[in-house]
């Protein structure tokens, strides 16, 4: 089990969601005392495609994660991995790298469920079967 994880938004959505074997390996983990990285990032995500009668639930949920921040290493390593990989892997978004930076930053892996977006070999995807 991984010490500590940063999580993608799909991630988020799907516990939002209450998807069983999403919230199942999420309270698996919370028991065994990961700890569960937020970006800003995923905050803004979330919080741009919610509901009003959601933000309850999605408080719940961030209170149980550590905000990290953004920093410059942080943009300089998202920009490098754009300037790397955006002509070979289309469709990866500048909050993916930014992500990916976040991840390879706080030296822990990226819980996502869209391992196409994350070609990076510096960061470890974490798989939860």
């Amino acid at each position: 089990m991984p010490d500590r994880l940063v999580l993608d938004t799909d991630i988020v959505i799907q516990l939002l969601k209450k998807q069983p074997q999403t919230v199942a390996r999420f309270i698996g983990l919370l028991e065994a005392q990961t700890d569960f990285l937020l970006s800003p990032i995923v905050v803004a995500e979330v919080y741009a495609g919610a509901f009003q009668r959601e933000r309850k639930d999605i408080e719940i949920l961030f209170g149980l994660c550590k905000r990290i921040s953004i920093d410059s290493a942080t943009g300089q390593q998202a920009g490098h991995y754009a300037h790397r990989y955006r002509k070979t892997h289309q469709g990866i978004s500048l909050e993916d790298y930014l992500l990916a930076a976040s991840a390879q930053q706080n030296r822990c892996p990226l819980w996502t469920g869209n391992g196409k977006h994350y070609p990076m070999d510096d960061i470890i995807l974490f798989d939860p079967a």
